[in-house]
């Protein structure tokens, strides 16, 4: 009896030890965690301040392309402008020089009716005797004369702003 009680005893002895060295580890184990735990904090405040670093850089580098589109659409939209503006001035102009270099116009006879020939018998009249051709031209003159003066004063209230 007194041997089978001296087998019990190592077995004590050896849950008292597991017991032990268990412990031992868990604590080991958890000082590990609480390092770790330490770490990624500390890590993760670093990592979170850079990306709202960089977050910015990135907002502050976008906005400045964004202004730089837009004033490019503006340049473009201000070339339009003045593109059509330069349009209308040739027109104006080649329209008062048409009108001008009209004033030398032979008219020509056309066939086809009996019309025709009544109506160039009539203006071969109005030409020679009533002269209504030079009244016609002078009158055309005066108002795409009177109409370029309106549209550069038109054209140049724009620019100043005034009325």
């Amino acid at each position: 009896m007194f041997w089978m009680s001296l087998m019990f005893v190592p077995v004590l002895g050896a849950g008292l030890i597991s017991d032990m060295f268990k412990r031992l580890f868990d604590l080991i184990w958890q000082a590990f965690e609480w390092l770790a735990r330490f770490i990624k904090a500390v890590f993760q405040k670093l990592i979170d301040i850079l990306v709202a670093f960089f977050r910015t850089i990135y907002m502050l580098i976008e906005g400045i392309f964004y202004f730089l589109y837009k004033i490019g659409v503006v340049a473009v939209k201000i070339f339009a402008i003045f593109f059509e503006l330069g349009k209308l001035i040739v027109a104006i102009f080649v329209g008062f020089a048409k009108t001008l270099a009209s004033l030398f116009y032979v008219s020509s006879s056309s066939g086809g009716n009996g019309y025709s020939d009544m109506l160039g018998k009539l203006v071969t009249v109005a030409t020679t005797n009533l002269q209504l051709n030079v009244i016609a031209y002078v009158l055309l003159f005066l108002i795409w004369f009177v109409w370029v003066i309106t549209a550069m004063k038109l054209i140049s209230s724009i620019r100043v702003g005034g009325d």
